[in-house]
């Protein structure tokens, strides 16, 4: 990767929105897994919803920001969340229907987040 590229690189990674996304992604998994083992009260599982919400607004000042490609990438990147995140939801619905598995009320949350840091990663490098 030439050296002209890495700040590029570095500065789309330390945007307020990526590391809020990035952020609540953790937090959720932490809670997920901390969960499991009953040692955290039932309203910690409320805490990624803090890093969320700056997630959004942070997006929301981000678009407001920028230019052409930017907004772009931004929309590519939520399209293709939105595809993946509908086609997990009809699966999710599926086995749900079929008896097989039973989701809980935030099967579609934490994906959804790791589906968008992903599909902006492969935007970002699209169009580099």
């Amino acid at each position: 990767m030439p050296k002209t590229l890495l700040p590029t690189w570095r500065s789309r990674f330390t945007r307020p929105a990526f590391l809020w996304a990035v952020c609540a992604l953790l937090i959720d998994f932490a809670i997920q897994s901390l969960g499991k083992t009953r040692l955290l009260p039932s309203w910690l599982a409320l805490l990624p919803v803090i890093p969320a919400i700056f997630f959004v607004v942070a997006l929301f000042r981000a678009v407001q920001r920028m230019d052409e490609l930017q907004k772009r990438i931004c929309l590519e990147s939520v399209f293709i969340t939105f595809m993946f995140t509908l086609v997990l939801a009809f699966v999710v619905a599926g086995l749900d229907q079929a008896g097989i598995y039973h989701a809980k009320s935030d099967a579609l949350g934490t994906p959804m987040l790791f589906f968008w840091a992903c599909a902006y990663i492969v935007s970002v490098w699209r169009y580099r």
